[in-house]
């Protein structure tokens, strides 16, 4: 009887013993784990010879033709992070290093114009949280990848094109864009950009992503994931072009011989460059965003993140020959491998 009574005792207070919840453990990407999961599928990589560049290299006594090999392949040239919070990158070294930075920069500047912290999250500035669910608003950071690194070394071998970025190179933070990112203004005023059915992450009717125009932190989507690839998108359009209404710095080229540069970042366009998730989930595939999933599998399975933080690389197509004295003309062909 005592023992029952015990047993009784014991589910009794069990039963009244209050549930705290664990916190989800935090979405984290170190450089090394960023570097090592570059990809060479070809949805990524994509390496072609593409012709034999001819040149006139000539000197006082005599001129000669030369040659040079054409490539083109997609360079991982950004590592863009979609999180919640300013200061909350993924990316440990990025956020180590600017995370402080960036929640003041932004508690500051929207100070100006609230009596408030910056915050994030899933506020809908004054919506109620209970039947707002879809407005989402998120932070984002596009820093240069570190695989740049290994430019230098990689294009003396005449095989390679540098990228556009330098590693570890802030060209985009929502923190410092903060009143932009927030408020939107002077974007709404590109009217035709902002054109229903227009500049739109996917096609059709039922597999829209989301709107990149205007290109704010605010996104009305369901899907976390989803939600966090269309800002991601937002913040590579920014980047990839000179003179936009943001603080940013643009990526501006290479400075490498005869180099096609990838230019715009325009979406469900693979041509202007793909996608690679590297955390929750490293891919070891590349895609444009906008997938039609919607008799399928929803793309975001397996791509959740418990604390909403993202990190994705954004692989854009170069090609280039080296230069061997006045450019000629080249000889096209294609071989990819």
């Amino acid at each position: 009887m005592t023992k029952l009574l015990i047993v009784f005792f014991f589910l009794f207070q069990l039963a009244n013993t209050p549930v705290i919840a664990a916190e989800a453990e935090a979405t984290t990407i170190t450089t090394t784990e960023i570097i090592s999961s570059v990809s060479l599928d070809p949805s990524c990589l994509h390496y072609c010879i593409t012709g034999i560049c001819v040149w006139l290299f000539c000197t006082w006594f005599s001129c000669d033709i030369e040659t040079s090999i054409q490539v083109a392949h997609y360079n991982p040239d950004l590592v863009v992070s979609v999180f919640d919070e300013p200061g909350e990158n993924p990316w440990t070294v990025v956020e180590s290093i600017f995370g402080a930075f960036e929640k003041q920069a932004s508690d500051s500047l929207i100070g100006l114009f609230h009596d408030a912290e910056g915050g994030g999250g899933h506020r809908t500035e004054g919506g109620n949280t209970q039947t707002d669910q879809s407005l989402r608003f998120k932070e984002v950071t596009a820093v240069g990848h570190p695989f740049s690194l290994f430019d230098s070394f990689l294009s003396e071998t005449n095989l390679f094109c540098p990228s556009e970025a330098d590693p570890f190179t802030p060209y985009f933070s929502s923190a410092i864009d903060s009143l932009t990112w927030r408020l939107g203004l002077p974007e709404m005023l590109y009217l035709t950009n902002l054109i229903p059915g227009r500049r739109l992450v996917g096609s059709g009717v039922l597999q829209q992503w989301g709107a990149v125009w205007p290109r704010t932190g605010f996104i009305n989507q369901k899907d976390d994931v989803k939600a966090a690839a269309v800002v991601a998108q937002r913040a590579g359009n920014i980047v990839t072009q000179g003179g936009q209404p943001h603080i940013y710095i643009a990526l501006d080229g290479n400075g490498y011989n005869r180099t096609n540069l990838p230019g715009e970042l325009i979406e469900n366009d693979p041509s202007t460059g793909v996608w690679q998730m590297l955390a929750p989930k490293t891919d070891d595939v590349c895609y444009a965003f906008g997938e039609n999933d919607v008799y399928s599998q929803s793309w975001s399975t397996d791509r959740q993140s418990e604390d909403n933080r993202y990190a994705f690389a954004l692989w854009r197509p170069y090609e280039c020959c080296e230069a061997k004295g006045i450019y000629l003309f080249t000889v096209e062909f294609e071989v990819c491998i």
